[in-house]
């Protein structure tokens, strides 16, 4: 073999061992998408993140930790995670049959102490990783997703459009029929007391 050719079999076989150690095969099969990456929430509430998890690798998967954040004052609490992939025992993994499962994976939520922008709606950030691998064992980062929350104000602070509608429609309405009665009244109390007199 020439040198030439010897040199580039050579690179060739580099190039494929360390792209071999930097691609986890696991992070590449599992397919993790947040159902609703940007809500709309109102101050006081909680929203729950669901997301589409697809085991395409053949082999069982196991998720065997997460990391969430998100903006201050929001608060992202990851129980739903924890209560269906680490806490069963034995712990469950991922099945490797290539479905599309939906699981509640975390909450975040809205203290009614959050700040909205001059009475406007508020956009907040954050991301959540899950790790895992073939054993229960494994860190592996298999994905992550990043969200976005808009605040608004609490939902009894704003009435809805067809209320306010008909809030003011009723309001109109009993202002005319109490001005219409108000006009007929005394003019027949006025002829009645007159009559009596004579």
């Amino acid at each position: 073999m020439k040198k030439p050719q010897y040199r580039a079999l050579l690179s060739a076989l580099v190039a494929i061992c360390l792209y071999a150690t930097v691609v986890s095969p696991v992070q590449a099969q599992l397919n993790f998408t947040l159902l609703t990456p940007n809500a709309s929430v109102p101050l006081g509430e909680t929203y729950t993140f669901q997301a589409s998890l697809t085991n395409t690798s053949g082999a069982p998967i196991y998720l065997n930790n997460d990391f969430g954040l998100v903006d201050n004052p929001l608060v992202l609490d990851d129980l739903p995670f924890q209560t269906q992939f680490l806490l069963p025992s034995p712990q469950p993994t991922l099945f490797a049959d290539g479905v599309a499962r939906i699981y509640d994976l975390f909450t975040v939520s809205v203290p009614t102490s959050a700040i909205l922008n001059l009475g406007a709606f508020t956009l907040y950030s954050g991301s959540f990783t899950l790790y895992g691998g073939p054993t229960d064992a494994d860190q592996t980062t298999l994905g992550r997703q990043d969200f976005t929350l808009t605040l608004r104000p609490a939902a009894s602070a704003v009435p809805e459009p067809g209320a306010l509608t008909l809030l003011i429609g009723l309001g109109i309405s009993g202002i005319a029929f109490a001005r219409r009665n108000a006009r007929s009244l005394p003019s027949l109390g006025n002829k009645k007391y007159k009559g009596a007199i004579k």
